[in-house]
């Protein structure tokens, strides 16, 4: 039997909405697979980013420390064997001694002495800069009565300084971040405590030449590998691997520093969870889109079926059908696959979370396309085959499988799953992380919870409306003719109509879920690290500004306020000023005004037993009013008015809080010289990287909601086309009766207002129900306050209406277009 196929592929050009169509379904389908597995990969790349930026860039290569103990004179042993090991690359050591008496004439001077090749150039030179003597810093030179270049400490036994800079304080910049122990001195009191920041030496070997009453005892050590951050958990693997092997090959006795195993095996994790949680999305989407792509193939068999019947009486049978489809549409499907897999590529940094992708993703997300294509094929070939044997072979469909198929409560069975999915989420959504600053376990099948109910609400609504619909005909509304022509439509094609509403119900559910639970996340991990830290950026201070023996910077007035922490046997008060507290505490959603007015009086906070208590420096404690949650305190502990307390020195440490960033906060403070100490950063409070795996894998959803979106606006659109022909007659037709265009078009608007309007209240009303449910759940960190709330969800409807607006207008304008340039005429003829 000889089979003409040849012209197959162009006969695909004699119908460009068919065309377009296949294009556009495979292009949407490739799109959801491929983002799928690029945004997996990506996960773990951006929780890489995430852990490195709270790590010194320098550790980022295993390295080597000793806080002291390490002999002068194996030092450049030391130094050759670790150089040596690394095979060219880079080492960077630095020594310090401890702090040790070095006399620079007048009274008893302390100084600790440094070398770190580079250091120099990373520091700010306040007098003098030449590099052929000590280098020291401000704060010594302020204890040394007329201080000037050149002088000699310890008797002429130390080179001549020749330079003054300014201390180093935090925060630190990346150089020196590994170097903190040694550079940064702990002070706060200058009356009282006896610490140095580092007097720096031209070079090694001065350093190995200083007095041995100075170095006795050993001095500390450091030697990092300086290295290109990786960007990838494959990357990461690689460089501790390499790093390791660099420590092993060296062999020195030194304390290893490896902080790169956590960061990897938790990049490896949020990969898994991320991947876990999108998969059920993903294969819904998959099947929605090979429905798609049946339903093309059921409007191309319609199409030709003149050309089906007369192939099929020259011999050809179902099997060659479906092959003319397959080669009729075959390539349209695979250039659509490709374009899917180049958009999902090219929008990579609109939904993924980071850009960089392990090693073999892209051609992963490729086989991926590759086979979804295949799978279209497949799927168009049995489509053309079974309405071709149909409609040639076999008796007239009584639509029993049909009836039977929808007559299926599938609505029950995913309405059990979504139970089950309830009783994960309400058991271990969550669980607690196996070792400190790991991942919690995330059930995907707990997190597919919302969607579960957008799907039970999507399918119910479907079954509603066929109800609906097939009830309509003994509607009467014959008084208003735009809606009794609407109703006759929506009835005639209840099928399409259907179809439109579950997948748009889906899409408005979906883009619902996604959004809420990713805005959710990202507000309670900023809410509770403002709460954990009680400010944007917190100092420790001495008593002289609480006490008014030092002035505020006056930069910093308005934005700062100053906090007394008292604690005994597990109980935390906090000493508040009631006038400037609003000004630098992270509050949250809390009003100003309202917790301004309440702080005038002791506050017993959250589930503080009520009995009264004695903490040190505060008088007795036992309050009548309350809230629910303070920063800092959580939901436990105590605020007293700092008008209340007797002794500014008898509470244990007093802070500063302030709404500024850390380093906004820490120029005024150093400008004034006034001391200070434990930086601390709402930002890099608490690990966030279990909020974020969350976030990510919901924003991924919002993603897949917008695709579906478009499939629903594609389908109402293709809908209004295929039945172009009969909407010309019908309204061609009634226009030449008497209706006025603009009754024409309220039909047409009312039919599809009713449609979509459906969707938005349904969907949006599901993912509402599932996500008020769920967001309480989904705390990864349930032992800090506040918990997880909904985000404000009037946004995303106004968004959500105006959109499904603009595409009712665009359908109504399409059939309305359709009606009044058809020719009657030619319509009957035709």
């Amino acid at each position: 039997m000889q089979i003409p196929w040849r012209a197959a592929p162009r006969a695909a050009l004699s119908s460009p909405l068919t065309l377009l169509v296949s294009v556009v379904t495979a292009l949407l389908l490739s799109f959801v697979v491929a983002a799928a597995v690029l945004h997996s990969s990506a996960s773990g790349s951006a929780a890489i980013a995430y852990q490195e930026d709270r790590l010194c860039d320098q550790l980022l290569h295993p390295g080597l420390d000793a806080k002291k103990g390490v002999p002068t004179k194996s030092v450049n042993e030391v130094v050759d064997i670790a150089t040596k090991a690394a095979g060219g690359g880079e080492v960077l050591a630095g020594t310090y001694t401890e702090v040790r008496r070095a006399d620079f004439g007048g009274a008893a001077t302390f100084a600790k002495f440094g070398y770190r090749e580079g250091a120099v150039d990373r520091l700010r030179v306040l007098e003098g800069g030449s590099r052929d003597g000590l280098w020291v810093p401000l704060s010594l030179t302020k204890t040394v009565e007329g201080f000037q270049l050149g002088q000699r400490g310890m008797g002429g036994r130390l080179p001549p300084v020749t330079a003054v800079y300014a201390d180093l304080n935090d925060p630190l910049d990346q150089w020196w971040c590994t170097e903190r122990q040694f550079v940064i001195p702990n002070i706060i009191d200058k009356n009282t405590d006896v610490t140095s920041a580092v007097v720096w030496m031209p070079s090694r070997q001065s350093f190995l030449d200083l007095p041995e009453s100075v170095t006795a005892g050993g001095v500390g050590m450091t030697v990092r590998f300086p290295t290109e951050a990786p960007a990838t958990a494959a990357e990461a693997q690689a460089l501790l691997e390499r790093g390791t092997a660099v420590l092993d090959r060296a062999n020195l006795g030194l304390r290893r520093n490896v902080v790169l195993p956590l960061p990897v095996e938790n990049a490896r994790a949020t990969i898994g969870n991320v991947r876990s949680a999108i998969l059920p999305l993903t294969l819904i989407s998959l099947l929605i889109g090979l429905a798609g792509v049946a339903t093309v193939t059921s409007g191309w068999v319609q199409r030709c079926h003149t050309e089906l019947r007369m192939l099929w009486c020259r011999g050809s049978g179902p099997a060659a059908l479906g092959g003319r489809a397959v080669l009729e549409l075959g390539l349209p499907l695979l250039l659509g696959g490709i374009a899917g897999l180049g958009v999902a590529w090219l929008l990579l940094p609109v939904y993924a979370p980071s850009t960089s992708l392990e090693p073999g993703t892209v051609p992963t997300a490729a086989a991926a396309v590759g086979v979804v294509v295949l799978a279209s094929l497949v799927v168009t070939w049995l489509v053309a085959a079974f309405r071709t044997h149909r409609a040639f072979q076999g008796r007239p469909s009584s639509g029993r499988a049909r009836r039977v198929f929808a007559a299926v409560p599938w609505e029950l069975a995913t309405g059990v799953l979504a139970v089950l999915a309830w009783q994960r989420l309400r058991e271990s959504g969550l669980s607690t992380p196996v070792k400190i600053g790991g991942l919690p376990r995330i059930d995907a099948a707990a997190l597919a919870f919302p969607l579960l109910v957008v799907l039970t609400t999507a399918l119910l609504a479907a079954r509603v409306l066929r109800v609906l619909l097939r009830l309509s005909h003994r509607m009467s509304l014959w008084h208003l003719p735009a809606a009794q022509i609407a109703v006759r439509r929506l009835a005639a094609t209840a099928g399409p109509v259907t179809g439109v509403l579950l997948v748009g119900v889906l899409a408005i559910g979906t883009i619902a879920v996604g959004s809420t639970v990713a805005g959710a996340q990202k507000a309670s991990l900023d809410d509770k690290s403002g709460f954990y830290t009680g400010a944007n950026s917190v100092v420790q201070i001495g008593t002289d500004l609480v006490t008014g023996a030092r002035e505020l910077p006056a930069e910093l007035r308005g934005s700062t306020t100053i906090v007394g922490v008292s604690s005994q046997y597990e109980r935390t008060a906090l000493v508040v000023d009631p006038a400037t507290f609003t000004d630098g505490a992270y509050l949250g959603a809390v009003d100003p005004d309202e917790l301004r007015a309440r702080l005038t009086e002791p506050l017993r906070i959250g589930t503080t037993p009520n009995r009264a208590v004695q903490l040190p420096g505060l008088p007795p404690l036992n309050p009548t009013a309350g809230l629910p949650s303070f920063p800092k305190v959580g939901t436990s502990g105590y605020v007293v008015p700092i008008d209340r307390i007797t002794s500014v020195k008898d509470v244990n440490t007093w802070y500063l809080w302030s709404s500024r960033s850390a380093i906004d906060l820490v120029r005024p403070l150093q400008a004034a010289e006034i001391g200070y100490r434990n930086v601390e950063e709402r930002s890099k409070a608490i690990s966030g990287l279990p909020f974020l795996t969350i976030q990510w894998t919901f924003t991924f959803v919002t993603a897949i909601g917008g695709v579906l979106a478009i499939v629903a606006a594609i389908a109402l659109l293709l809908a209004i086309e295929v039945r172009r022909r009969q909407n010309a007659v019908a309204g061609a037709l009634s226009t030449r009766m008497g209706m006025s265009p603009a009754t024409l078009l309220s039909s047409h608007l009312v039919e599809l207002g009713a449609l979509t309007g459906f969707a938005v209240v349904v969907g949006s009303a599901a993912g509402a129900i599932g996500t008020g449910f769920a967001v309480p759940r989904l705390d990864p960190a349930p032992r800090l306050a506040p918990g997880p709330v909904l985000p404000n969800l009037l946004p995303l409807l106004t968004t959500t209406v105006l959109g499904s607006a603009l595409v009712v207008v665009a359908a109504a304008w399409i059939a309305l277009r359709a009606s009044r340039s058809a020719r009657i005429g030619e319509l009957i003829r035709g």
